[in-house]
């Protein structure tokens, strides 16, 4: 029994649209499919011991584009596409306002990473965001005090370029081409603080 009590404390937050699949306008219960990396992605981070946690900003509800229970529901049925194929999402944050909302959870406000450091008992140090997003899901690292990775999927090309300004204050960790990348690259980040030690 003890040799199964492997420490989890350590995760990856992973922003949905543009990262896992989809782009940005994206509507989950209508034209959401997963890129060809992200299970093989997902799967890797969980067998190395990372909680894969979900964090997206869902502007679409505010707006009144799609419903909360239309957005449950399809994210329900995402989730199940993903344990079929053997992988758990540990927890989702969805934040359903529009910055019109003036709330607290949008990311890159760090109130969601906050929360589930507390909630899983994670190590920031050992964390990561992964997303396409320079304004949101960067600067949400560096507010959280954690370290990213920015994918050039969905506006990751574009973050780097005509929108670097807005997140000009904080670089990634590194850079990858896509979800599988990135996890290869934390890996060999990981291996690289093991063998500093």
């Amino acid at each position: 029994m003890r040799g199964r009590q492997i420490s989890m404390n350590k995760a990856i937050f992973w922003d949905l649209l543009g990262t896992l699949g989809g782009d940005s306008r994206t509507l989950i219960n209508q034209n959401f499919n997963f890129f060809k990396d992200t299970i093989p992605a997902l799967k890797k981070a969980a067998q190395s011991h990372y909680l894969n946690i979900i964090i997206t900003n869902q502007s679409h509800i505010s707006h009144g584009r799609i419903t909360m229970a239309e957005y449950t529901d399809a994210l329900e049925s995402l989730i199940n596409e993903l344990e079929k194929n053997d992988i758990q999402i540990t927890d989702v944050y969805t934040c359903p306002h529009a910055r019109k909302d003036n709330c607290d959870c949008k990311k890159p406000q760090p109130t969601f990473v906050n929360e589930a450091l507390k909630k899983y008992d994670l190590n920031p140090s050992k964390c990561f965001v992964v997303g396409d997003s320079g304004k949101n899901d960067m600067m949400l690292a560096k507010n959280a005090g954690i370290n990213s990775v920015l994918l050039l999927t969905g506006e990751g090309i574009d973050s780097l370029t005509k929108y670097r300004h807005l997140w000009s204050e904080t670089k990634p960790t590194f850079i990858a081409e896509n979800s599988l990348d990135a996890i290869n690259k934390i890996h060999m980040y990981a291996d690289g603080d093991s063998s500093d030690s």
